[in-house]
């Protein structure tokens, strides 16, 4: 049997590091997760072995804070955009070899710190539904710029099948996910 739980008792989070796109390179220290990047070329998570495209990276005297290091299976949450329907969009960090990486400017890090109760996987799909986003919109503020503060998106509840079945889902909605990718490289190709 499942259970509703906020999400601030089941994750932490911290906003990324701003930086601006001139300090960013080819090549580095630390890769760097950009608010901008997230748009164009990620869908639903960021593969750092075989990223969808490629990610920069920064030098490592930028000032760096302890919490915008992105840890394996943390999540990249985009809280800020210049349209509402923007808002919410979330990327699953896949980095099973532990490379360095930060988040950047106008990202969100929810890191699980529940993963007996939530997968991470699960969460960042649960992210993504309508349903999340209609939750997320009640505490959306501003007017040319539009955002959620973390502590906002802390209170919001969800309903948690038990884990064995969030493992479930997950798997059949990888398999969907991987066809889309391969459906989407396969059109950008015929394109070429």
């Amino acid at each position: 049997m499942g259970f509703r739980v906020a999400l601030g008792d089941i994750c932490a989070f911290d906003r990324g590091a701003s930086i601006p796109r001139a300090r960013m390179h080819e090549t580095g220290d630390y890769l760097y997760i950009h608010y901008g990047d997230l748009y164009r070329g990620f869908s639903l998570r960021i593969d750092v072995e075989s990223p969808q495209k490629q990610l920069p990276y920064v030098a490592s005297d930028e000032k760096v804070k302890t919490g915008q290091f992105l840890h394996d299976q943390d999540i990249v949450y985009v809280l800020t955009s210049e349209t509402i329907d923007d808002l919410g969009h979330a990327f699953l960090f896949n980095n099973p070899k532990g490379r360095i990486a930060v988040s950047g400017t106008e990202t969100t890090i929810v890191r699980v710190i529940r993963r007996d109760i939530v997968e991470p996987a699960y969460l960042n799909y649960l992210l993504q539904s309508t349903y999340f986003k209609t939750l997320l919109r009640q505490y959306v503020r501003g007017m040319k710029v539009f955002r959620v503060h973390p502590t906002d998106l802390a209170r919001i509840e969800v309903d948690l099948p038990p884990i064995e079945n969030q493992r479930r889902v997950v798997s059949l909605l990888d398999v969907i996910y991987e066809k889309q990718l391969l459906n989407q490289r396969t059109n950008d190709y015929l394109v070429a």
